[in-house]
């Protein structure tokens, strides 16, 4: 009877999710046809994929372009659905211009590190490291924000299990996954 009533603090809202999720799918759609089609007759896949040796010695834009280049349907279909619900999310709570730009520096930058850690010869593509980079900013909002204050330990860290849960879950299957970028893209999310 005397113990202190749990609260829960309401998720401010920094503005609507949609506009940001709406580009996002657009770019990648783009890019994912103008690979397929070879469009203007550029080698879209060559110039754009990333190259961890290549990065390293100067051409920093691989770290940028890498994460618009898919080259399956369900590679592009995967990065869709789950960046497109993390990213409105990050839109709705950061603002769709800080928010996404946040999330693209913080994937950009485990792109470099990924590249600074592993063989020159290693080479990815694809938005699972933004998608990760998302993840790992929504754990770290939620956590930090307080939302789950006046809780038992337990719950107020919650948000950092669950993003780690999904992480491995989603971030660790496949013989083609690059599991640095993946973590990378959590860490620099969550910083």
């Amino acid at each position: 009877d005397n113990k202190r009533a749990i609260g829960h603090r309401r998720v401010e809202e920094g503005g609507d999710g949609w506009p940001g999720v709406l580009a996002y799918v657009s770019v990648l759609v783009l890019v994912f046809v103008c690979v397929r089609e070879n469009a203007l007759s550029l080698d879209w896949f060559g110039a754009g994929r990333f190259q961890a040796g290549r990065v390293v010695s100067g051409e920093w834009w691989r770290a940028v372009t890498a994460l618009t280049v898919h080259r399956e349907l369900d590679h592009l279909g995967g990065n869709l659905a789950f960046g497109a619900f993390f990213g409105y999310f990050v839109g709705k709570y950061f603002g769709n211009g800080f928010g996404w730009l946040a999330v693209l520096l913080a994937a950009t930058g485990a792109n470099a590190l990924n590249a600074w850690v592993q063989s020159p010869a290693h080479h990815s593509i694809g938005a699972s490291t933004a998608v990760f980079a998302a993840l790992g900013m929504l754990a770290t909002y939620t956590w930090r924000r307080g939302y789950l204050r006046d809780t038992p330990w337990r719950s107020r860290i919650a948000p950092i299990i669950a993003s780690l849960g999904l992480l491995a879950f989603t971030g660790t299957a496949g013989e083609n996954t690059d599991l640095g970028a993946h973590l990378f893209g959590f860490i620099t999310g969550l910083g």
